[in-house]
């Protein structure tokens, strides 16, 4: 069963020739996640549109390479109703990972695999969201620290944005550097206030 990368027709028509579509079909109380790549989890209540693949044992050694099988990802065995027959497919699954936003060639790829399928893609759209909440999080958080770490050091006033950034890459914060640069206002706001866009 395909969910990510593997709905795109043709990049399974290079990477598997012998491969060919039984249906669509929805895999029901699992999510899609975006740990840098696509994944699933399970999860109450949720779904995930899938491509259901007749496949060759050449089709599965390809796939086996190409997912990074066993380490990346594991192989689950999940039963599916596809064309009004229930039937027991391997999926792929990730051993381990964080949120993490897919690049954009992935994505795209991913989409037009949803699209040629009539998939809902505001599934695709969710879980890319998701990641890319998360991350801004992460990064907000990363780089208050950051701006703590320079001001402890005493060595900038913290409104002078290019002493700041002098500071901050002697301290291989490049991070700040780099936010300070894109974010002034941000950063003067988090500097005056201590809140940053993540406050409510």
């Amino acid at each position: 069963m395909a969910y990510g990368s593997n709905l795109n027709l043709e990049q399974m028509a290079r990477r598997c020739p012998t491969a060919e579509v039984v249906g669509a079909t929805v895999m029901r109380n699992w999510r899609l996640l975006f740990w840098g790549v696509a994944t699933i989890e399970r999860c109450k209540g949720d779904k995930v549109p899938v491509l259901v693949w007749d496949i060759k044992p050449a089709d599965e050694y390809a796939l086996d390479r190409y997912e990074g099988w066993p380490h990346l990802y594991r192989k689950e065995s999940v039963r599916v109703t596809v064309n009004g027959k229930q039937v027991r497919a391997m999926v792929y699954v990730m051993n381990r990972g964080h949120l993490t936003p897919p690049n954009r060639m992935y994505y795209n790829t991913i989409l037009e695999g949803y699209k040629s399928a009539g998939f809902d893609i505001n599934i695709l759209r969710r879980a890319a969201n998701n990641a890319m909440k998360k991350r801004r999080i992460e990064m907000t958080e990363k780089i208050n620290e950051q701006i703590m770490a320079v001001r402890a050091t005493g060595k900038a006033n913290m409104l002078d944005t290019n002493a700041v950034q002098r500071v901050a890459y002697d301290m291989d914060f490049y991070e700040l550097v780099c936010f300070i640069e894109d974010e002034r206002k941000a950063y003067a706001r988090f500097i005056m206030t201590g809140k940053t866009g993540e406050d409510k």
